[in-house]
């Protein structure tokens, strides 16, 4: 777990004071922050940041870190100092993975939430209560194996809900990010099997492996998608006439001259030059003028736009950290 401290430690410095900040929080405030707990059975660091802080990426590399160190190790526990933070509904990351659905609903218009995705949640749910029964019996005078062994029927069926199965449900993909979340929590139900003697690390690194094939599966799927999105298309009088631009001197050829109309009142429907106009869904298309920039510029520069904003779709679906999962899930 010393790595884990030294990622939290790199964190907080990088939060700008966050104690002094919940010290000048109102009350309103105050109730989005809480304290970090004990980390590691001889290290103990209280931090007090607001909770907006503590996102999925961070916990999934907690705990892929720390699950590489405990295999590696040959500590006794694992779970009983990770950092998944307290909260009365169950650990945190329950909370922040149903925020990580709402974004992501949000981002492709609403076809993520089923009945399949509601019955993962309600799943998920289940494993932060157990969760909350298995770190009572560890800080308590009797420890209880069966609960870990419910916590592992949980995670196997989180890993293998039918949510993910794009053959089941067609929005398999935009559950990329949610897939991460469910391989990092069973990876740590499964570590803390092995240091209790009840896994070999080899079964571990296994499973590990196949949950990063899934996640990679997933990942292909949005990317296939994403190529799908938007595109660019010419509008203009002149289009048929454009490589007659060639006259035009560099120092016309400025870049400067891109629009961003954000509604179809302003889109020009019948322009005597030729513009190239690129599109993205839930995006305000984004307009070059030909005449002004010179042919090539102008497509090059729509193209530009499209393979970046398809490369933010990816992004924000996938997780900023995915390539990073799946390769901490292989590296064990």
């Amino acid at each position: 777990m010393k790595t884990i401290l030294k990622t939290l430690a790199v964190a907080c410095a990088l939060s700008t004071s966050a104690g002094v900040m919940a010290n000048n929080l109102d009350s309103e405030q105050q109730r989005y922050v809480y304290d970090i707990q004990e980390i590691g059975a001889d290290q103990q660091a209280n931090f007090a940041t607001p909770q907006a802080f503590i996102t999925t990426e961070l916990v999934r590399g907690w705990i892929l870190d720390g699950a590489k160190s405990a295999i590696k190790g040959g500590v006794k526990d694992f779970l009983k100092g990770m950092l998944f933070g307290s909260e009365p509904t169950g650990p945190q990351i329950v909370r922040l993975h149903e925020e990580d659905l709402q974004r992501i609903e949000q981002l492709v218009s609403g076809v993520v939430i089923t009945d399949a995705v509601y019955s993962l949640k309600s799943d998920l749910a289940a494993f932060g209560t157990t969760f909350d029964y298995y770190q009572d019996s560890l800080n308590g005078t009797n420890f209880d194996s069966a609960i870990l062994a419910s916590l592992l029927q949980y995670v196997n069926s989180l890993q293998h809900h039918r949510a993910y199965d794009a053959n089941y449900n067609s929005n398999a993909y935009a559950l990329t990010t949610s897939y991460s979340t469910m391989a990092t929590l069973n990876l740590a139900v499964l570590t803390e099997r092995h240091v209790k003697g009840f896994l070999s690390a080899s079964y571990v690194k296994y499973q590990a492996g196949l949950m990063a094939d899934k996640l990679s599966q997933l990942g292909n799927l949005v990317n296939t998608r994403a190529a799908r999105l938007g595109g660019v298309r010419m509008i203009g009088s002149r289009c048929w006439d454009i490589r007659d631009f060639s006259e035009l001197k560099s120092t016309e050829l400025h870049t400067d001259q891109i629009a961003d109309y954000s509604d179809a009142e302003n889109m020009p429907m019948a322009p005597l030059d030729c513009i190239y106009i690129a599109s993205f869904p839930g995006k305000s298309s984004r307009f070059f003028n030909a005449s002004q920039m010179g042919d090539i510029h102008a497509e090059e520069a729509a193209y530009e736009w499209l393979m970046q904003t398809r490369a933010e779709y990816r992004t924000e679906i996938k997780g900023a950290d995915f390539d990073e999962v799946v390769s901490k899930l292989r590296s064990l």
